[in-house]
């Protein structure tokens, strides 16, 4: 008998899905996986976000969904990932080696309606850090989840949006239509009771403008403690062109690795004598690197970047003498560092065992141990990478962990490092002081994070102990503390505290004299810089050779009330653009191929504002008025032709790297068009008889105006009939050997007198090149003519 030929994991996905979706379908659950679903888009990326587990898009093979997966830059059409799963492995009750989310489709949402993928932009009222936004008084108790957090009857109405851009979904291991399908394999799900909250954060300010952030908070709702957990990322790395078939067939991979050491405050420590020491911030780690090896040059490099996990603390004693701390050390649940992070490469072109992804639950849990047999590295392939952390040593009931990782899209090598650093700092974000800190150096004072005590710890709810919260062990441990006089004796003082739930205590828990020495106390995660106006909303419509714009006052309601920018930036106006260029490789070109047609600022600005638009909502006590606040015409478009048209909000700021006097920097907010807004002008209907005629005539295929086909809008050619009366009316073409091709109903009463035909005949199939002939008939008239294809 002939071997078994393997058949490659990306024909195989299709098929599965196919299935899946069937199901699910079925099941009522409302997936996030449809065409034209939830995109992270703020910067210069757009990336595919689902409520299922999944980052990117895999069901563009089978034809479901057409949006990008993670596509850098926007509108390019070039792709860096295929698709991307949440892995979590853990050991049930029974012993049994469990892995939710490694075939696609075991994450699903609820059947509660608000289960789907949520957006918030920086200026939405609520999302101010640290503010108590609903007035109850509590500060960011919701989270963007469609849900009412707080008992009060309101929805997201007091929560933290540290980024340009959020997008969060919420989804569980443990659906019956995931419980009862039959994955590949043969293989059942065995769920774990697990609950995860998702975030994607994104910002459009340069530097921070390719960088996408994952968030992912994983949940015990079940009443099993689950033991030996792991974290995982599975992503099928891509770099090929959207539409190109074996692009991601000669994938090249690397690690870069990549180091900041930054000289910081130095340690003063009064210890009986004078102590110093000179104290670095170091940033390290490993960023996979994907790029395409026969692609020309100007093709985006990708990178995958684990960022941090939940950690215990537990785990830094230095000191095990005292009462308790042993047992609480070996009841610690986490690893004490992002240390745990590891990476392993393989290839979804090989079989399994031999380089190929795992396929059953038993080889995703040795895959995410370390011990699966990985790919070759160095071979120019279809690449994957799993990024694990772990192992946890149990989660019970009601218990959560984290971890977060970042994408990456970046137009040179060497800016990936950069970046992957700038990540990791967006990650730990701004830290604030806001609790009194103990004045003096005296080596037992540490409120609030002074003197090297590092954090206020409060044990777990079943876990108490006894210990010296200051670690004068430092002082004799610690080779870099150098006497400042002739003191050489430590302090031999016990300050030996009680730690139980309920109160924390300031602790030199790592016992490093520099950590802790700041006196902040508070850290606002994924945000470095404040976030820029978001761009207003709008809608356009087309009459006659005229393409009508309008927007709202959105951007300058949120700056005015505090919602975004800061004290540096000032909103000067907008700026408006227009597509004239169809060449493009996804629906919608990319930013380079609009055309600026008008900016808007306080000299020209009054004369397309409308000072009767209705106020539509109350922004922290801004008024915010309708779409129709802002209205211009463009009247310089042609009838039949494709119009899409972006407005976004300009500020300035003095930027930080300013050098010359009274420079200032020029931002715009992000470019969001919409593929769904375009617009065609129309001719207007003739009121009588007159005549009909067709443009262009004749049609030449593959014409520098039309709108090239790609996947998810592949109807493009087109004539057009003018000249049409107004009234209804019914337009008939005709072979000349006279067998009927297609009809048109047009209806002209709205006072539109032009109607296009896509060249498909009435038996679905593309029209041969020709001379065909029309009738156009209605209320007694008829007026017939003749035009032209040319395939």
């Amino acid at each position: 008998m002939a071997a078994r030929r393997h058949r490659p994991d990306r024909l195989l996905v299709p098929l599965a899905l196919a299935c899946a979706l069937l199901a699910a379908r079925r099941s009522g659950a409302v997936m996030d996986i449809e065409d034209r679903g939830p995109v992270l888009r703020a910067g210069r990326f757009t990336m595919r976000v689902s409520n299922v587990g999944v980052l990117g898009n895999p069901w563009f093979a089978n034809g479901r969904s057409f949006d990008p997966s993670f596509e850098f830059p926007s509108g390019s059409g070039h792709e860096l990932l295929g698709h991307a799963e949440l892995w979590v492995g853990a050991l049930n009750e029974a012993g049994q080696r469990c892995v939710s989310g490694g075939p696609m489709l075991e994450w699903r949402p609820t059947l509660d309606a608000a289960d789907r993928v949520r957006r918030v932009i920086a200026g939405e009222p609520g999302g101010r850090w640290n503010v108590d936004d609903d007035g109850d008084g509590r500060l960011d108790e919701e989270t963007v989840n469609g849900l009412d957090d707080d008992g009060d009857g309101r929805v997201d109405e007091d929560y933290d949006l540290p980024s340009q851009e959020l997008l969060t979904a919420e989804y569980v291991d443990d659906r019956p239509e995931a419980v009862q399908y039959v994955y590949e394999g043969g293989e059942l799900h065995r769920p774990l009771g697990l609950s995860v909250h998702q975030e994607n954060f994104a910002w459009n300010r340069p530097g921070l403008d390719g960088i996408a952030c994952v968030r992912f908070v994983i949940t015990n709702h079940g009443q099993q403690t689950l033991r030996d957990l792991r974290l995982g990322l599975y992503a099928d790395l891509d770099a090929r062109g959207r539409n190109e078939s074996g692009g991601h067939l000669n994938d090249r991979i690397a690690r870069m690795r990549y180091q900041q050491v930054t000289p910081v405050k130095n340690v003063v420590i009064n210890a009986g004598g004078i102590f110093r020491k000179t104290c670095f911030d170091v940033i390290r780690g490993e960023a996979v690197v994907i790029s395409d090896a026969t692609s020309p040059a100007g093709f985006p490099y990708g990178a995958l970047v684990p960022l941090s996990h939940t950690t215990d603390p537990l785990q830094a004693f230095t000191n095990d003498v005292f009462p308790g701390v042993a047992q609480a050390r070996a009841r610690a649940r986490a690893p004490i560092a992002d240390t745990t992070f590891r990476s392993y490469i393989f290839s979804p072109s090989l079989p399994p065992g031999q380089g190929g992804p795992p396929v059953l639950d038993r080889d995703r849990w040795e895959a995410l141990e370390g011990r699966y047999p990985a790919a070759n590295e160095d071979r120019e392939q279809d690449h994957a990478v799993l990024l694990s952390c772990g192992p946890f040593d149990r989660l019970g009931p009601g218990q959560s962990v984290e971890f977060s990782v970042a994408l990456l899209g970046a137009a040179e090598l060497d800016s990936i490092p950069q970046m992957a650093l700038i990540a990791r700092r967006l990650e730990r974000g701004q830290r604030y002081n806001f609790t009194g800190d103990n004045a003096g150096n005296s080596w037992f004072l540490g409120v609030s994070g002074v003197n090297g005590h590092e954090i206020c710890y409060e044990p777990p709810p079943d876990i108490a102990f006894h210990y010296d919260p200051h670690c004068p062990q430092k002082f004799f441990r610690d080779p870099y503390l150098i006497p400042d006089n002739l003191f050489v004796q430590g302090p031999g003082v016990s300050f030996e505290t009680s730690y139980a739930p309920g109160q924390c205590v300031w602790t030199d828990l790592d016992c490093d004299a520099c950590t802790g020495n700041d006196g902040t106390d508070r850290s606002h995660r994924w945000s470095l810089l404040s976030p820029l106006p978001p761009p207003p909303n709008m809608r356009v419509s087309a009459t006659d050779r005229r393409a009508i714009i309008e927007w709202d006052d959105f951007p300058e309601a949120a700056m005015q009330a505090g919602l975004v920018g800061d004290a540096a930036i000032r909103l000067v106006g907008y700026k408006l653009y227009r597509l004239d260029d169809w060449a493009r490789d996804g629906l919608l070109p990319a930013p380079e191929k609009w055309q600026r047609i008008a900016v808007f600022d306080q000299t020209n600005i009054a004369a397309i504002t409308n000072p009767d638009a209705a106020i539509v909502r109350d922004v922290n006590g801004v008024p915010q008025h309708a779409v129709g606040r802002y209205a211009f015409e463009d009247t310089t478009v042609h009838n039949g032709f494709d119009y899409s048209y972006v407005v976004t909000s300009v500020v300035r700021l003095h930027a930080p790297y300013d050098t010359l006097p009274g420079y200032q920097a020029e931002l715009e907010s992000s470019f969001e068009p919409d593929f769904d807004q375009r617009v065609v002008p129309r001719s207007a209907a003739r009121a009588g008889p007159g005549r009909v005629w067709v443009a262009p005539n004749p049609y030449r295929g593959g014409a520098a105006w039309e709108r090239p086909a790609v996947p998810g809008d592949v109807f493009t050619q087109h004539v057009d009939f003018f000249g049409l009366p107004a009234r209804r009316c019914t337009i008939r073409i005709f072979t000349l050997a006279g067998d009927l091709v297609a009809e048109v109903p047009h209806d002209g009463t709205g006072g539109v007198g032009q109607a296009s035909w896509n060249l498909i005949s009435r038996n679905g199939q593309d029209v041969a090149s020709g001379v065909y002939l029309f009738t156009v008939e209605g209320s007694g008239d008829r007026t017939v003519g003749r035009f032209v294809i040319m395939r």
